[in-house]
């Protein structure tokens, strides 16, 4: 105990501005449960087992919970997550002599479960420290809603190139499905990078000589009758360079035949679009879903907004449901994002869910996962750090954390 006091007066001292290095770990775990903040733990139950090499090799583990902290030196059975590292890179970076998040990347040490904890784990014993809430951003459009139970029949436009274990948009797309599925609606994909999709010449063909049709004998003639039967249709597309990949594009251009060449006047605004050349079929929903490297959706996803929110307002019988922008989604698949990942797959499993059972999609669900759950600057520091890396050394596909 009277060690454990003297350690104590240390860390006072060096939180008032002096300078204090831990000189073995087992000074760093035995003050951890003096020095724990007890603002930032509420509500946090964690245990963190570390599995340390060298010269102070141990098993143990940190319990923090109801706003405590115990130390103990045994293997947990179950721990939240696991810190496997040598003994003096760890102290190295208790005492900020080394940047935990470049040891990471540069794979000097493991972290196995749910990291998330970690991503504050400094400041959660520093009784100083604050960390500051990301809002949500407040809802800007008025999504269209229909009655319950009109959307059985789904259809997906995937117009990403990388594939599942690498795709943050699929990811969305895929839960969304999934939450569609289980409320008995029936969905079909499209991966048009895989297709033979041609541009459109610009030839207006579909308009005068073959109204309803293209010059083009591709993949266009099936997706076009897909597109428009559908009762909700997803467009899935990374951001690339503010909007979709060239491939959606190109799509989105090719569906030009579904509209009839003539002007009609909206009663409300004023505003000039082409009329449904199918009218018949009735109204439709549609969901935007993007993934993109960007933290923020404000001055990045403008461009591609603004299409999807065109072809909603220029469309008589096609609406936009609901927009799903991933930010920072290259962090995703790292352990310390853990909670976050759990957070956005749950929202786009209930929205799929919601929109099956009540025509209709809550914001709070794309706001889930637009939401970064980090600073700028803390987004700064880990991507700068990871491209840094790559820099004409590495491969990114191969160094990349798949889903």
């Amino acid at each position: 105990m009277k060690s454990n006091i003297l350690l104590l007066l240390k860390y006072i001292i060096r939180h008032k501005g002096f300078k204090f290095k831990f000189e073995t770990l087992e000074d760093a775990f035995a003050i951890m449960p003096y020095g724990l903040n007890k603002k930032l733990a509420k509500d946090i139950v964690v245990v963190v087992g570390f599995e340390l090499s060298g010269d102070e090799a141990q098993t143990s583990h940190l319990i923090i919970k109801n706003q405590k902290c115990e130390y103990i030196k045994t293997l947990h059975k179950n721990p939240t997550v696991t810190i496997k590292a040598d003994s003096k890179l760890w102290l190295d970076i208790t005492n900020g002599e080394v940047d935990s998040v470049e040891a990471f990347l540069d794979k000097r040490y493991e972290m196995i479960g749910n990291a998330s904890v970690m991503l504050n784990f400094d400041k959660l014993f520093d009784k100083s420290a604050n960390i500051n809430s990301i809002k949500d951003r407040p809802q800007d459009y008025n999504y269209k809603t229909f009655e319950p139970k009109k959307i059985k029949n789904i259809v997906v436009f995937d117009g990403g190139v990388r594939n599942k274990k690498l795709s943050k948009t699929t990811l969305m797309v895929d839960k969304f499905i999934e939450g569609a599925k289980s409320e008995g609606a029936s969905v079909e994909e499209f991966k048009l990078s895989k297709l033979d999709i041609h541009h459109c010449d610009g030839c207006y063909m579909c308009w005068t000589k073959i109204a309803g049709k293209c010059v083009h004998k591709d993949a266009m003639s099936e997706l076009r009758e897909k597109y428009r039967s559908a009762d909700l249709v997803i467009f899935a597309s990374p951001l690339y360079i503010f909007n979709v990949t060239g491939v959606m594009k190109n799509f989105m251009d090719r569906l030009l035949p579904i509209l009839k060449p003539y002007m009609l006047l909206d009663e409300k605004d004023g505003h000039i679009s082409h009329p449904d050349r199918f009218p018949e079929l009735g109204e439709q929903g549609f969901v935007v879903f993007s993934a993109s490297g960007f933290p923020d959706v404000d001055n990045n996803y403008d461009g591609l907004k603004g299409m999807y929110r065109a072809w909603d307002s220029h469309n008589e019988n096609s609406h936009l449901m609901g927009e799903f922008f991933l930010t920072a989604s290259e962090m995703l698949p790292q352990p310390v994002y853990k909670d976050r990942r759990d957070a956005v797959e749950k929202a786009c499993f209930d929205a799929g869910v919601q929109v099956v059972n009540e025509g209709k999609i809550d914001y709070k669900f794309m706001s889930a996962v637009s939401n970064p759950r980090v600073t700028n600057e803390n987004f700064q520091n880990l991507a700068d750090s990871f491209w840094a890396r790559l820099d004409g050394k590495r491969a990114y596909m191969r160094e990349v954390i798949k889903l």
